[in-house]
Formats: structure tokens, sequence, C-alpha cells
């Protein structure tokens, strides 16, 4: 072959410290390169078939799609060759001179955190989540050279690295279209004698490629070819000769009985499909018949994998084949995006092979699968959530986000999918650190951590009405919340909303098994009432000129001041109206940069608190100094109770600082801290401030 045009490029900084990592301090199980090189060149050819089935030209004659391995004991070098789809040198540059373009730097603290963990399987997962199971070859190999040819074009290229930092492109002359991989292989460890260490892997023989291809590529449907050498006869008669053998079975994995198909070989064709190196929680793998053929082999993941919120990849993740024949690698229409997390593949019989886009859209057998499909997954999880709840709660901790967006989305699942969702809870502790297995004394009540809603029904007193809960930034803020006080003084039990989805899911989720989903920090509450609201409301009619000073002290930050029915042992809390946003969904809409009009909250009185008793004291002085001032001390406590910020922080501190040492406060009324007050209180704030709360 002869080359023209040499250009020599430098890799991008994480790029070589990636290299780097993976070549001297990474990974020890090597073998995996092959694993990846394979798998590659299985999608470059299954891209050539699928592209030949418009333009048959494409396949060079119609030649056999294969791959080939061809060791070299003598030269030690591996090549991995296919005579797949090729890239052009343009590609070459994108797909191989760059590496997790989505997101460099964060694939590289990654590898780097896994580096540093104590678990030794920590790491091999990372493999092929960011699109660089090239550079696994590295690996193995001191120097790598790839030459390629794009199907259907003349040009070819060749592109060279030793993994140092830079890499040479060069066009050439390739006599076929596909590409070839040669790896120049690093020298096997040897141990204190100087000998091949008894663990030293030997890419170039034989007996090691057949072991390898068989554990991790056999399900390959594309035949994997090498050149073996056999001496037959004895004597005189003895002869050796080279022929080509098959060393994968080519038999793909899912057209095989379920009684057939190891435990083993499932877990091999769920990390090919995944590039996860842990075991899935769930297989489902059925073939379904009738209006619609097809079989359909699905893994559900124990672990979220690194793309999964990436917000381009909100995609059903499950390939598609028609009679064996590759078609699409992510075919959005067989599974909603909250079952992105699902991997897999579905092959049909029904469907044409020439099958595009727009055919899938409008194809009511694939409404059918995609039905069949979601029905199967959501079975599965059941089930897990009902005999693996460990594995299920280590699950939910990572994946569960994405079953609550569907409670959101899908109308037609809301309720399935919140029958399968867990929540923390006021009668269990919190979650356990997934490595945790020991049994706590809440564990009989919410195993690990977590409750579903039908277990949480299944708990209700007879007296209680409602299936009650509480929204706020992490369990710490809500566990011991003004806002459960009455609730938790009756026994009744309070769910934990705290994952940021939850303020999401509620705007559709209302009711679960005729059970109402009522918030315990939203509107006016009823508990007090179940036992009768009369002494309330004399009280609330008696106090109605100190709510109305209140509330023109705190004008800028509440509607409304009133007796609270839900307050036990806190003075004061902060409520919403019904259907207000929350101060954490309030936040998130800014945070995206959306206006959202200031939302003005109710300041509720606990009516039988000594506070209470004060404030009516201090508000029957006709200086109404120190009556502001307590009620915006109140207004803040009330937003620390619940885990928010003080408007003016270094205000209120000076306000606290002045009630636990009088005569220190020279300023507490004066500047931006005057705002929420009346005017008069102002004016009288400013002229007596020094000993406002003092006196």
């Amino acid at each position: 072959m002869t080359s023209a045009n040499p250009e020599t490029r430098t890799f991008q900084a994480e790029t070589r410290e990636l290299l780097d990592l993976m070549i001297n301090s990474l990974y020890t199980n090597r073998e995996i390169f092959l694993r990846e090189l394979v798998s590659n060149a299985s999608d470059a050819l299954d891209k050539l078939r699928f592209e030949a089935l418009r333009d048959p030209s494409l396949r060079d004659g119609g030649q056999e799609l294969r791959i080939r391995l061809e060791p070299d004991a003598e030269a030690q070098t591996l090549c991995i060759d296919d005579n797949g789809i090729g890239m052009t040198r343009e590609e070459v540059i994108e797909n191989i001179g760059t590496i997790a373009r989505s997101g460099t730097r964060a694939f590289v603290d990654e590898l780097r955190k896994g580096q540093d963990s104590e678990e030794g399987n920590a790491t091999p997962d990372l493999i092929g989540q960011f699109g660089v199971g090239f550079y696994s070859a590295f690996m193995a190999a001191e120097k790598v050279v790839v030459e390629t040819r794009k199907a259907g074009e003349e040009e070819a290229v060749r592109w060279t690295s030793c993994g140092d930092g830079e890499f040479t492109v060069e066009d050439i002359e390739k006599s076929q279209s596909g590409t070839r991989i040669c790896l120049h292989l690093r020298k096997p460890d040897t141990g204190e004698d100087g000998e091949p260490a008894a663990d030293a892997q030997d890419f170039t023989d034989e007996f090691t490629l057949r072991d390898v291809v068989k554990r991790y590529s056999d399900f390959v449907s594309y035949p994997i070819q090498m050149d073996v050498e056999r001496t037959e006869g004895e004597g005189d008669d003895k002869k050796t000769e080279t022929r080509t053998e098959t060393i994968n079975s080519m038999q793909p994995l899912w057209t095989r009985a379920k009684a057939e198909i190891s435990s083993e070989e499932y877990l091999d064709f769920y990390r090919h499909v995944s590039h996860d190196w842990q075991e899935p929680l769930g297989t489902i793998h059925f073939r379904a018949e009738g209006a619609s053929e097809y079989t359909a082999l699905m893994f559900i993941p124990s672990v979220r994998a690194q793309d999964a919120l990436d917000p381009t990849q909100h995609h059903s993740r499950l390939s598609l084949y028609v009679k064996s024949v590759f078609v699409m690698q992510e075919c959005e229409e067989l599974l909603p995006p909250w079952l992105r997390f699902v991997r897999g593949l579905v092959d049909s019989s029904d469907l044409p092979l020439n099958v595009s886009r727009e055919t899938l859209q409008h194809n009511r057998q694939v409404g059918r699968i995609n039905k069949r499909l979601v029905k199967k997954v959501l079975e599965a999880l059941s089930n897990l959530s009902q005999e693996k709840r460990a594995e299920y709660s280590r699950f939910w901790v990572s994946l569960g986000s994405m079953i609550k967006e569907g409670i959101y989305m899908d109308d037609a699942h809301r309720d399935e999918l919140a029958a399968l969702s867990l929540f923390q809870s006021s009668a269990g502790g919190p979650p356990k650190a997934p490595s945790e297995d020991e049994a706590t004394e809440t564990d009989e009540v919410c195993p690990h951590g977590f409750t579903m809603l039908s277990e949480y029904v299944g708990r209700m007193p007879l007296a209680q009405k409602a299936i009650y809960y509480v929204t706020g930034p992490d369990r710490s803020s809500v566990e011991n919340s003004p806002h459960i006080e009455a609730a938790r003084e009756k026994g009744y039990e309070v769910l934990f909303f705290v994952d940021p989805v939850d303020e999401w899911i509620l705007q559709r989720l209302h009711t679960f098994e005729d059970k109402p989903l009522m918030s315990l920090d939203r509107g006016a509450g009823d508990l007090e009432e179940e036992e009768g609201g009369e002494k309330v409301e004399e009280k609330k009619a008696e106090l109605e000129p100190l709510f109305q000073s209140a509330q023109e002290s705190l004008d800028d930050y509440v509607k409304e001041v009133r007796l609270s029915s839900r307050l036990r042992s806190s003075p004061a809390v902060l409520v919403s109206d019904e259907g207000a946003l929350s101060p954490q969904l309030e936040q998130a809409f800014r945070a995206a940069g959306q206006e959202v009009p200031k939302q003005k909250r109710i300041l509720e009185l606990n009516p039988s608190h000594p506070v209470l008793e004060q404030l009516t004291s201090l508000h029957e002085n006709p200086d109404k100094t120190r009556f502001h001032l307590f009620v915006e001390l109140l207004h803040g406590q009330a937003l620390l109770a619940e885990g928010s910020s003080v408007p003016d922080p270094a205000r209120f501190a000076r306000l606290v600082t002045e009630l636990m040492a009088p005569g220190t406060l020279t300023q507490a009324s004066s500047g931006s801290g005057a705002e929420g007050q009346g005017d008069a209180a102002q004016e009288k704030a400013e002229d007596g401030s020094e000993t406002a709360l003092a006196d």
C-alpha cells in the first residue's frame, strides 16, 4: 500500500490523560480490548448490511461479511480485520482523534474515581459507556495502526498512534472496504525470574484467542475467522497445513430456547449490549406469536449507566432486528423514554427489511410491540420488588427517578408506576447505603429505608382519611418539620417526598387506591378539624387585629397570617395555598431560567404556644415596634425550620443577637432589613432600634 498526505495531530489534553490511565494503571483485565474491538467490527458489519439494503453495490460483489483475527507470534502483532462499512478520513479524525465529545472531562474524572476505589470491580464497567471501546486496545498494544476505507469510496486512510499524545493520519491505497486494526503488542508481564508470569496472556496464541472469543463474542452473528495450523499423519506422511476456521458459534442468543441458554451466556450478552460489567437485576426473554411475531430479549440493569442523565439520550435503548438482520441501533418507538434504562433487542418477523423511521412511526405492529414490551417490563419490576426487595431498593436509588418520569408523562401507566415507586417515610430510618445488608428494627416496616404506597395504605389507621406527605430538599429538612407535628401526634405515617422529581409527579398523582394524597405543607390542613374546629374559629376572630398587623409587617412575603391546626410544639410555620408552587419547585423554575411570579405564602401561628401570648401582649402596646420586630423574627424562624433561607441573613442575625444580648443592636431596622414592615412600623423602628427588643 502506498501513502500520501501524512498529517500529525495531537490528542486533546483529556484524551492524553485517559490513555495514560488506561495504559499504565487502570485496568488489569486486558483481554477486554478484544471484546471491544470485535464488537466494533460487528457494528461496522451491521451498518454495512443495513446500508446495502438500499444500495447493494456497497457489498463489493456480495462478499461474505466476516471478522478476521490475524495473530503473528514472531512480529508480536494481532490484527482485527472486518469488511464492514469503513470510515472516511474525516470520520477517522472525528471518531478516533476525538474521544467522549459529550463530556471528556467528566469521563476522565469517573476513571480516576474508579482507580481510587477499593473495590476491584469498580472500573471495568466504565469501558464502552462513553464510546471509548477502541482505546482499550492500548491496554495490550504499544502501537495501534488503523487502515480503513469507506464502502462506496475509493480513498482509504491510515491512522497511527503510540498512545503518547499524538496520532498520524495519511492517505493510502486499500483494495477492499472495511477496517483493519493492527496492534503491536506489549511484552507479556514477567515474574521475578524474568519468565512470563503465570497469568500472562499471549494474544498471539490460538487457544488464548479462542478462549476470549468464546467468553465474550461467541454470540456475534458474523463469523470470526482465524487461520490455524494443523498437523496430520505420522512419519513420512506427516504434513502441516493452514486452514481458516470460524471460532464462534454465530447463533444469535435470542433465537435459541430459554432452556438452552445458561445464566453465563445471558450475562455475556448483557455485557455485550450494555457495556455494563455488573450483573443485570432482571432478564426478560420471550417470543410473541399471533398478530405480531417477534422475539424480545431485554435486561433491567442494577445500576444507572453513565449517560443515563444525558439530555440527548432520552430514548429507548433497544435495538431492532428484522429476521435477524440488524435495522436500527436505538429504536425510539419500542419503549417510552422513561424505560430508557432497559437494554436489549427486538427481532421481528413481520416488519419489512427496508423499514424506515417514518414507516415505524406509522406502523401499527410497532405500537402493539411497544404495548407488550412495557407490560412485560412492569411485570418484571413488580416481581422484583416483591421477591428481591434489597436489590430492588438499590435499583430504585439509581434508576427510580426515571420511573417517576413515567408517572408524570404516561397517563396509561400512572397507577402501575405509582404502585412500583418507593418513598422515604416517617415510619422508617434513612435509606441504607447499597453495600449495607444488616437488618434494623425499621426494616420490617420500611425495608431498606423505603416503603411502597400500597404498604403505606395497608398500615393506615381506620380514622385516617388520606395519604399524608410533605415535600422538601432532603430528609433532614422534613423529618423534624413543623408541618408534620399534628400527624405525628396522632400516630399517622408521613411520606417524605425529597427527590427533585417528586414535585413534578405530584402534579399528576392525586390519589392511590381511592385514597387522596394530601400535602401537610399546603392548604388549611384537616387534622385538627377531625376533632372540631370551633375553638380555633373563636380564637381566630379574637386575634384578627393581631393577624392584620402581622401581615402588614410581612406584606412583601406573606399573603395571610392565621392560626394553625397542624402545629403542636413549634410557634409558627409557613404553608402554601393548594395548587401553588412549592418553594423547591419555584426555585427549580428560576434555576432553569424561567420567570416565576413571586409566591406569597401563609404564616400560621400555634394557638397554644407561649410566643402567641407574647405577641398578643406586644400588640396591645400602642408602640408596635417590638411587635413588628418579633413578627419578623418569627417569619425567619419559620423559614429556617423548613430548610429555606431568610431574605436578609445579616439582619436576622442582628435581631437574634439583640434578643440574646439586649443593647447590642444599633441599626436593626435600617437599610434593606426594613423590608416587609409597614411604613409606620419602620419609622418607629428606626427611631428606637437600639432598645426595640430589649425593652
